[in-house]
């Protein structure tokens, strides 16, 4: 099973159970996914003496700690949140949840939201992302429709640019991708600690889910590199939505990358070949053995050309 295909098939089975639980319904959890729970496991890995990253709970996700509490980039799975919040206030000196970034609006980027206004944390996010928690999303090549959060539950404070805020003594910008993989995407980025979270726009494991139905595109996602790689520098630590640390050289050979498999796409798309002739062309093929079978992401990232692109007559 591919990096991918793996990864939506954990959001599948587990958001299932998350909904029902926040509508208060009993949800039996698949024995798959229980037996995973049961197995799942916080790691914590020290980026400064305050900056921490936490792996195992879907996604990474960025920890702060401060004297006044925690602040979170992303929150994992639901059924994780219980257990990364406790792995995030470990050796903490105060273990509130204060500041939680959603850097998007998928499931693995808002498992906390629930925690997080129970305790009455600030929830950060574009708007568009705020908007789309706030109704059902119908994923077609999922045939899955995921229903709103509570209103409670959805983030209170959002931006449209670029903001900042200070935490822990630490300088904070975060701003907008545009249309990257979905089309509320924001990177946060440590200026003290130099360490730059790119949320789900860019994965280190595999292909990236190019969510076209909620507005990313190939395009878009180019740009978005293009905006990381304004921020970050030689030295700066580059923390992606799945996958091992990153640095800036490692987002230019992305970004060359995704640039070459966009520049073929729109070929195919003016040639009318549909997404099914297009993969058979495999227009990603010298990168496979080191990304592993791109037929998702090419599928997705084709059918995302649809929306800013019709074939030359």
């Amino acid at each position: 099973m591919s990096t991918i295909s793996r990864r939506l098939f954990l959001e599948r089975a587990l958001q299932g159970a998350a909904l029902a639980s926040a509508a208060g319904l009993t949800a039996l959890a698949p024995p798959v996914a229980a037996a995973r729970e049961a197995r799942a496991q916080i790691a914590s890995t020290p980026l400064t003496d305050d900056l921490v990253l936490l792996t195992g709970a879907g996604c990474n996700v960025l920890a702060l700690r401060a004297a006044e509490g925690l602040l979170l980039v992303d929150g994992g799975l639901e059924r994780h949140s219980a257990a990364l919040l406790r792995e995030a206030a470990r050796g903490a000196p105060n273990g509130r949840l204060r500041v939680l970034f959603n850097t998007h609006w998928h499931p693995e980027a808002i498992g906390c939201n629930a925690r997080a206004a129970k305790a009455g944390a600030t929830i950060i996010a574009h708007e568009n992302t705020r908007l789309w928690l706030g109704r059902p999303i119908n994923v077609d090549w999922l045939e899955e429709t995921f229903q709103p959060l509570p209103p409670k539950h959805r983030p209170g404070k959002t931006t449209y640019k670029t903001d900042t805020l200070s935490f822990g003594g630490e300088g904070i910008v975060y701003a907008y991708m545009r249309q990257a993989h979905t089309d509320g995407d924001i990177y946060v980025y440590f200026k003290g600690s130099n360490v730059l979270a790119t949320g789900g726009v860019v994965s280190a494991d595999g292909w990236p889910l190019l969510d076209y139905q909620t507005g990313g595109w190939i395009g878009g996602l180019v740009a978005g590199y293009d905006r990381l790689l304004e921020v970050a520098n030689d030295s700066t630590r580059v923390v992606p939505g799945n996958g091992p640390l990153l640095t800036r050289a490692d987002l230019e050979a992305h970004r060359k990358m995704y640039f070459t498999i966009y520049e073929r796409l729109v070929d195919c798309l003016n040639g009318g070949l549909s997404p099914e002739e297009t993969i058979a062309k495999r227009p990603a093929q010298e990168f496979e053995s080191e990304w592993g079978n791109p037929d998702r992401f090419i599928d997705s990232a084709f059918r995302s050309l649809w929306g800013h692109y019709a074939p030359d007559a």
